[in-house]
């Protein structure tokens, strides 16, 4: 159930809110969206267990990947570990 809830969420927030919505608004959630995906993503980056060091490096290549999108970046990782560790 939880895997058919997040395929249906959109990758980007502009499809959340309506044609109306003012541009201010939508400025505002991407950044607060963007944001707080930077700060899942540092504080992961900031872990120190031995255990976590693939799932970090992972996060690295995705973060690279995405240069300026933290949301994309976390989105992707987040998909690479539903898929399973050996992916």
């Amino acid at each position: 159930m939880a895997e058919r809830i997040f395929q249906s969420v959109p990758s980007d927030p502009d499809p959340w809110m309506g044609d109306q919505t003012p541009s201010e608004i939508r400025e505002f959630a991407i950044e607060s969206l963007r944001w707080q995906a930077q700060e899942i993503i540092d504080e992961v980056l900031c872990g120190r267990e031995p255990g976590e060091e693939l799932a970090r490096a992972r996060l690295r290549r995705c973060v690279a990947k995405h240069p300026g999108r933290p949301e994309r970046a976390l989105l992707e990782q987040l998909m690479i570990n539903r898929d399973g560790p050996g992916i």
